[in-house]
């Protein structure tokens, strides 16, 4: 029998005037995409670019779950821009409890969808830079390819440190994103190595742990995995430098 969900520390619904700008703009982004790129262009069913680069962005998680071993049965575990829930699916395949799982994001849209997808999954529309969860909840918190489209760092800083805050001393925050940037766009900033020590306040609040490699850099991942699948994973232990996705764990240090 399944145990209800502990809504206690659950985020009250609602958006803060200063993000109404941040989620218009943010739908407009996801609008814009899905009308230059097709609506089949990240469909694992469709579209045969997908499944090499979704396959080695789940395995970088999976190797970096490993290394830091939580408990799936008891680890409390918060997705801050978990769109529709995507990245939080890969924690129920790994037998993590569905009410221990949470996720905000700014969009109302993909919160109603990641609901009904997962009803038994935490997911609320909340404001990232003043999360209302208490401090010390979470044995792991991250984001998975959200800091690449917020090139505001000022506001990256703010989202991060809200991660910081809510998650357990000692215990994790996970880094999924791109690590570079993308040539003559100011659309996307890269989350490299530097920026993840500036963001996450990296030797004064967390220290850096391991960082995994996940998907080939597009559109050579998506080459590769259309036409040279084969020869993909080969391709990306090869080259390390081709891939363009890490996973990058951080430990919240025990002082704070």
């Amino acid at each position: 029998m399944l145990a209800k969900p502990d809504k206690t520390n659950m985020p009250e619904t609602g958006l803060r005037p200063s993000l109404k700008t941040i989620q218009a703009a943010t739908q407009e982004y996801y609008c814009d995409y899905a009308t230059k790129k097709g609506a089949d262009r990240n469909s694992l069913l469709r579209n045969p670019e997908v499944l090499f680069q979704s396959l080695a962005r789940d395995a970088a998680m999976v190797r970096a779950l490993r290394s830091i071993n939580p408990h799936p049965q008891s680890a409390r575990v918060l997705d801050v821009g978990c769109g529709d829930g995507d990245s939080l699916w890969l924690f129920l395949r790994l037998g993590f409890e569905p009410w221990n799982l949470f996720g905000v994001d700014v969009q109302e849209d993909k919160i109603l969808k990641a609901k009904e997808a997962n009803p038994l999954v935490n997911f609320e529309c909340a404001d990232a830079t003043c999360l209302a969860f208490t401090d010390n909840t979470f044995d792991i918190s991250m984001e998975s390819m959200m800091f690449l489209q917020l090139t505001d760092d000022d506001i990256a800083r703010r989202i991060a440190s809200e991660m910081i805050r809510v998650t357990k001393p000692g215990g994790m925050l996970l880094v999924s994103d791109w690590r570079y940037s993308k040539p003559g766009s100011r659309e996307f900033k890269g989350v490299s190595r530097r920026r993840i020590r500036d963001i996450y306040q990296v030797g004064t609040r967390t220290q850096v742990c391991h960082m995994f490699r996940g998907p080939l850099v597009p559109p050579i991942g998506r080459f590769v995995s259309h036409y040279l699948w084969p020869f993909y994973f080969l391709i990306h232990a090869l080259f390390p430098f081709s891939a363009g996705h890490t996973v990058t764990i951080l430990k919240k240090d025990r002082e704070f």
